[in-house]
This record gives structure tokens, sequence and C-alpha cells, in this order.
């Protein structure tokens, strides 16, 4: 009697163990699923009048990517302070005296380090290259690009631009800023600062250095020692003066002289200006004041939805999921004690008895 109730029981366990597990396999896991288009790195999409291009998508784990996008008139400011000095290299305007060019024409030859050197130019690359290579020994070559520097005729010149042509080289004396005096300043002044040690090597008909001819700062001539100031043998410097309003170039862009203050000079300039936007997962995003949800269904896909409804029906379907793994989780647990309790039935159910 006792063996026949501990069967019973033991095919109730069973039965409810196997129901539970049998459930388990045939259930099957609600995902999240929202509607929309979804991206990848490269695509494109506009939100009003503003264009983003995916530039990177990791879906796994939380999920991360970027966004970029591009502020066509983006407004820019550098300010030259007052007694400063700037190169004509990167503040320029129209009958600039203080900034000299030469172009290396491609395929020329020209005196370098003591050598003959032929220039060379690669263009089709993504940044423009030249070589100069020693006529005499081709083993001897100088690569050189865009920004780099090079003594040219005892110029440290700097690289400006590399194509078809040749080879650009740019050097220049800096000016020095000066503000208007008084309370209220409206305008500056840009005077040449020559730079006397570079003139004097440059000069063959004078010594290197100057001296000092009662309390006066002077040139010496090779040919017979004679001396002249200074001030006499340096040309008149150019200068330059510029009210609010007007217009220079600074580093390659138009720049207005803003409100001149005792302080400096501001250059206002408007430009591109590249911008990216960070994304993460299940989060929002701003993009050009409206709110948006991100979401990563692949791990190399996002998809950038109308904020408010795609986030409640990702927090109402998050839910459900976690609402499935907590009942899934109940069911394992049913299952597995009932097998355990079957199995502890059985083994009580037949142990000897005493007598």
């Amino acid at each position: 009697m006792q063996r026949r109730a501990v069967a019973i029981s033991v095919v109730l366990f069973l039965v409810v163990g196997a129901g539970a597990y049998a459930f388990i396999g045939i259930s099957e896991a609600p995902s999240i699923s929202l509607p929309g288009e979804a991206h990848t790195v490269g695509d494109t999409f506009s939100v009003q009048d503003r264009t983003y291009t995916v530039e990177s998508v990791d879906g796994s784990d939380d999920g991360s990517g970027e966004l970029a996008w591009t502020n066509e008139s983006a407004r820019y400011t550098e300010t030259l302070a007052n007694d400063s000095t700037v190169s004509p290299l990167d503040v320029r305007w129209d009958g600039q005296d203080a900034r000299w060019s030469r172009t290396l024409e491609a395929g020329s030859t020209i005196p370098y380090e003591n050598g003959t050197y032929r220039v060379t130019v690669n263009t089709s690359a993504d940044s423009p290259m030249a070589m100069l290579s020693n006529t005499d020994n081709a083993s001897q070559n100088t690569t050189i690009a865009v920004e780099d520097t090079l003594t040219y005729r005892d110029n440290e010149t700097t690289v400006t631009a590399i194509d078809d042509d040749g080879v650009t080289l740019v050097w220049a004396e800096p000016y020095r800023v000066t503000v208007q005096n008084g309370t209220a300043p409206d305008s500056a002044t840009f005077r040449q600062v020559f730079d006397v040690s570079s003139r004097l090597e440059r000069d063959p008909a004078v010594y290197n250095e100057t001296v000092s001819v009662d309390g006066v700062q002077s040139v010496v001539s090779r040919e017979d020692n004679a001396t002249v100031a200074l001030s006499a043998y340096l040309p008149e410097p150019d200068t330059a003066t510029f009210e609010e309003g007007e217009q220079v170039w600074y580093q390659g862009n138009d720049a207005t002289i803003g409100n001149v203050t005792s302080a400096g000079v501001p250059l206002v300039w408007s430009a591109e200006r590249p911008n990216t936007v960070r994304l993460a997962g299940a989060s929002t995003v701003t993009l050009n004041d409206q709110q948006y949800f991100v979401y990563f269904p692949e791990v190399s896909s996002v998809k950038i939805l109308p904020s408010e409804d795609a986030a409640q029906s990702y927090q109402q379907q998050q839910a459900d999921i976690d609402y499935y793994h907590e009942r899934m989780n109940g069911l394992w647990g049913v299952s597995i004690l009932s097998f355990l309790a079957a199995i502890v039935l059985l083994a009580m159910g037949y142990l000897p008895v005493k007598g």
C-alpha cells in the first residue's frame, strides 16, 4: 500500500515536471521589434535641413555609434593680441609686401644642400607629395608635403601647395599688430618687422652682424668696411591699417575685423565645421533640436526613431521580455524540483522495512 502511494506521487511529480519542461521547450521568447529604417555605416538621413552620416556602428553589448554632420556656416573667431606679431602666412591682404613665393616647377632642377636636385611631384595620392632627388646620386632624396618647411636659397620657406605644376614655397617676415590709442579704438595697424639676421646673411655685400657706431646700430660693408646706419640700410617697412568691418585673409578664410579693443583685434569668419554625435543603445539623442530614440537591432545596424513612441514601445517590450524570463525561471524551478521530488520519493518508498 505504501509503495502504491509512492508510485502515484512519483507519477504525479513526473507529469508536473515533464509538463513544465515541455512548456519551456515549445514557448517562444519574445524579442524587441521597433518599426523603422535601419542604418549601417555610410548611410545618410536628414532631420529637417540637416544631413547626418552614420560614421560607426557597434551593436554589441549595450550598443554604441557615431553620426557626423557639417555646419556649412559655422562662426569662427580669432583674436590677434595687441603688440603681438603675426605671420603673413596666416594673415594676408591685397598689396602685402613682406611675403614672397616661388614655384619649383615639376621636372626642373634646383640648388639644394650643396648639390643639384630634381623636382618630381605625385598628385595621385590622397595627400600630394613631392620629391627632391640628387641628380648625381639618386639615393639622396628628400620627400616633402604641404606645410613642411624647406630651406631654399637661404630662406626658411613653407610648402603651401603641391600640384601638377610643381611645389609652391612661401616665406615672409612677420608683422607687429598695434591697436590705435584711445578709449574706444576702432582700427589696428600691421607693421613689418625685419628679420635683420636673415637679411644680412643673404646680402653678400655686408657682414652678417651689425656693429654699434656712436650708439647707432650699423651695417658694415665687406668692400671697404664703411658703415651705414641699420635704419638707412633697411627699406621702409610695409604698413597697413584696417578699421572695424574691413576684411583680411586669415588661414584661408575671408575674415572681418570685429570690435577692436585695447587688448587686441578680433577676426570673425564663417566656414564649414564638422561635428559628431555619439549614440548609445536604448537612449535618446538630440538631432537638430529634435529628440530621437536609439536602438541597435543588429551588431552592424542602428535605428534612430521618433523618441516618445519608440521609447515607450521599447520599454513595454523589454518589460514583456523580463516577464517571460521570470516565468521561464519559475518553470525551470518547477521542473527541477518535481524531478528531484520524484527521485527522493522513489528512493524512500523502496527503503527496506524493519521486521
